[in-house]
């Protein structure tokens, strides 16, 4: 803890925290003040050390937080990473290289149910993080698209300069970066090229929506055959392996993901 004059862009109020994390930390450094204010990222607490009553001028003790988002997305990073890696040809015959990213796999999860355990108001946030990670696809190389780069091209309108022959980009994007728009015809082909932002009918968009309950079934279905099948493969390996302290199948974390799927049908 320190005595610090600071200045920054973007913080956050005592009132946009999560309460569990307010109640965990006034426990620890006493009552939370409407002057008092936290980092962005929640990983520094500026806690009200004094108030100069001529100046109204506010001092504040800098209180590092611990943060855990960034180690465990590096753990993901590297789970994915080693998981990639045991799928090429090198790697597939190396039973070392298999243990090692087991191994790193169990530390993950043991890790990740502990944070969501001892940690629930900051493993919320650490969760939302990595559901964006994992939509994006996570990982090096994996194509993202961010506000103020590609997202605002996910538009019906997004390449609505003047037309030019059969594109309507004005030849402004094929130009600069040597892209091929496509056209509404593919010449001899006799299919009609779709457009991506066609209207939706209300009557066709609820349809969709409730369709989709029939396939979530189906994958239910699907897991519970999956789950015993993944029940008799560990009872057989500690059978061969009694002193085993092995983690056969993620257990936790397939817990954690059929709580949140509770969550999400009871809102």
């Amino acid at each position: 803890m320190g005595n610090y004059k600071y200045k920054l862009k973007e913080v956050i109020k005592p009132k946009d925290v999560d309460p569990a994390l307010i109640k965990r930390l006034e426990g620890k450094y006493g009552a939370i003040k409407d002057t008092d204010f936290f980092s962005d990222n929640l990983d520094t607490y500026f806690k009200t050390s004094s108030v100069n009553p001529e100046t109204n001028s506010i001092t504040h003790d800098v209180i590092k937080l611990a943060s855990f988002g960034d180690s465990l997305k590096r753990m993901s990073d590297a789970v994915k990473a080693l998981k990639r890696l045991t799928g090429t040809d090198d790697a597939k015959n190396d039973q070392s290289i298999k243990d090692i990213a087991r191994e790193l796999k169990n530390v993950f999860n043991k890790y990740r149910t502990h944070l969501r355990k001892n940690y629930p108001d900051q493993y919320n946030q650490i969760k939302s993080q990595l559901e964006e990670i994992s939509t994006t696809g996570g990982g090096a190389g994996a194509a993202t698209f961010t506000p103020g780069t590609g997202a605002q091209y996910a538009t019906p309108n997004a390449f609505s300069g003047k037309k030019k022959g059969k594109y309507s980009d004005g030849g402004m994007y094929t130009k600069k970066f040597g892209y091929k728009l496509v056209p509404n015809k593919i010449k001899g082909s006799g299919l009609e090229v779709k457009q991506l932002f066609e209207a939706e009918t209300t009557d066709a968009f609820q349809k969709r929506r409730i369709a989709a309950f029939d396939e979530i079934e189906q994958q239910l279905n699907d897991v519970y055959k999956m789950l015993s099948n993944a029940k008799n493969e560990t009872v057989q390996y500690y059978t061969d392996n009694p002193s085993s302290y092995t983690v056969i199948k993620p257990t936790d974390l397939i817990l954690d993901y059929i709580k949140d799927i509770k969550n999400l049908l009871e809102e």
